[in-house]
C-alpha cells in the first residue's frame, strides 16, 4: 500500500472513530520469541519488524542547528525525538500489532517541548512496518531507509504546525550493542533484547511553524530494540543516555532502576571508529543530582548526571538543556510518561539525549 493510501485509511478510520487504544496486556513471555546471544544480523532486513517478538521500538533522537552553527561548539537550536512502538498481544498477532509513534521537538531558547502521539493498528494500515526494509509509518509520520539516508516526516504537535522534514545521512554500519547485539538488561533469563544503533546521522532538513521555514542541519541518534519481557520484577524504570563525545567517541550507559532508586542492573558500550567494546557494570558509576519537579504528574527527574567509567578515561557531568521535556500520554503502564530531551556535557564536549522512564509510574515491558 502507498503512504497517500495510508494516511488517507489513517484519516478516514479516525474520523469514523474506529481506531482505539487497544489494552496491551501482558502475555505470556514464553510464547514469545525471547532475545539470545549470537543473532545472525542481515541488513537491511533487520532494519524492519521482528514479529515474533512481543515489544520492539524505532528510535530517533537528535539536534538541530541553525545555519553558521556547529555540533561541539554552539548551542542547538532545536532537540527532536521521534519514536515508533510496535506491541502485539499473542504471537500470532505480531503481523497485527498495534503501533504507537511519539514525536516532540524542544526549543532550545523558550525551553518549550511540544509534543504528540499517535495510535493506529497495524491490520487496518494506519500505522506498520515493512518487513524487507526500513519503513514505519503512523499515517503521515514516517521513517524510511532511501539509499543511506533515513527520511524522516512528522509534526509533533496535534495541529500539524510545527513539522519537520529530514534528511539523516548513515555513514556506517549499524553498532551492535552488548555482545553482537545481544543486550542483557538483567539477569534472569528473558532480561535481554536484540538492539542496534547508529549514531551521528548527518542531518539536513526544514522545520515548518507556520509560514516560517527553518533550515537546519545537525546529528541525530537512531536506536532499534525488540524483545519481549525484558524487565525483572523489581525493576521499575531505566535511565538511558546515548552520547556523542567530540573526540570521536560514542557512548550509550544505562541503569535499570529499583522502587527504592537502587541500581538494579548497569552496562556500557563505546564505540570509536568502527570498534566497540561492552563495559562491566560495575565499572559504571552513574550518580544523579538536581531534580525537576513535574507539575503535571508530581515526579521527581535528575537533570543532572555525573557518569564515571574510570577504566576508559570518561568523566562527564551531563546536563539537561531544558527541564520541562516530560512526555507521553500517561494512559496506561504500557504508555507512560517519561522524560526524555537533549543533553551536553561540559559545555559541548558531549552531546546526545537521556532518557528517564519509571518515575510516574512503574514501566510495564
Amino acid at each position: 500500500m502507498n503512504r497517500k493510501r495510508r494516511y488517507g485509511t489513517f484519516v478516514a478510520l479516525a474520523l469514523l472513530g474506529v481506531i482505539s487504544c487497544v489494552d496491551l496486556a501482558i502475555s505470556d513471555p514464553g510464547t514469545f520469541q525471547r532475545a539470545r546471544p549470537g543473532y545472525e544480523w542481515s541488513f537491511p532486513r533487520d532494519h524492519g519488524p521482528h514479529n515474533g517478538f512481543q515489544t520492539e521500538w524505532w528510535y530517533y533522537t537528535g539536534h538541530l542547528y541553525r545555519e553558521g552553527a556547529e555540533p561541539f561548539r554552539d548551542a542547538p537550536a532545536y532537540g527532536f525525538q521521534l519514536t515508533f512502538f510496535r506491541r502485539a498481544e499473542t504471537p500470532r498477532d505480531g503481523e497485527r500489532s498495534e503501533y504507537l509513534a511519539h514525536a516532540a521537538i524542544t526549543d532550545i531558547a523558550t525551553g518549550v517541548t511540544t509534543f504528540a502521539s499517535r495510535k493506529g493498528g497495524a491490520l487496518l494500515g494506519a500505522a506498520g512496518a515493512n518487513p524487507t526494509t526500513l519503513e514505519v509509518w503512523s499515517g503521515d509520520w514516517l521513517a524510511e531507509l532511501i539509499g543511506d539516508s533515513h527520511l524522516l516526516r512528522f509534526s509533533p504537535a496535534r495541529g500539524g504546525s510545527p513539522s519537520l522534514r529530514l534528511l539523516a545521512a548513515q555513514s556506517s554500519p549499524p553498532w551492535l550493542q552488548g555482545e553482537g547485539g545481544f543486550s542483557r538488561k538483567g539477569t534472569c533469563d528473558t532480561c535481554a533484547s536484540h538492539y542496534y544503533s547508529l549514531p551521528r546521522l548527518k542531518l539536513s532538513g526544514e522545520v515548518r511553524d507556520g509560514a516560517r521555514l527553518t533550515p537546519v542541519r545537525g546529528l541525530a541518534w537512531m536506536d532499534h530494540e525488540f524483545m519481549s519481557n525484558t524487565l525483572a520484577p523489581d525493576q521499575v524504570g531505566w535511565d538511558w543516555m546515548g552520547l556523542m563525545l567530540n573526540d570521536g567517541r560514542n557512548l550509550t550507559v544505562f541503569r535499570l532502576r529499583t522502587a527504592d532508586g537502587g541500581t538494579s542492573y548497569a552496562s556500557a558500550s563505546i564505540q570509536q571508529e568502527g570498534s566497540s567494546s561492552t563495559v562491566r557494570g560495575n565499572e559504571v558509576t552513574l550518580t544523579p543530582a538536581k531534580e525537576w519537579l513535574s507539575p503535571r504528574t508530581g515526579a521527581r527527574y535528575p537533570l543532572e548526571w555525573r557518569v564515571q567509567i574510570p577504566s576508559r578515561g570518561i568523566d562527564l557531568v551531563v546536563k539537561a538543556r531544558v527541564p520541562g521535556c516530560e512526555v507521553g500520554d500517561g494512559a496506561s503502564e504500557l504508555e507512560p510518561r517519561y522524560w526524555e530531551g537533549p543533553v551536553a556535557a561540559d559545555g559541548e564536549r558531549a552531546i546526545g539525549y537521556l532518557e528517564m522512564t519509571g518515575y510516574a509510574g512503574k514501566i510495564r515491558m
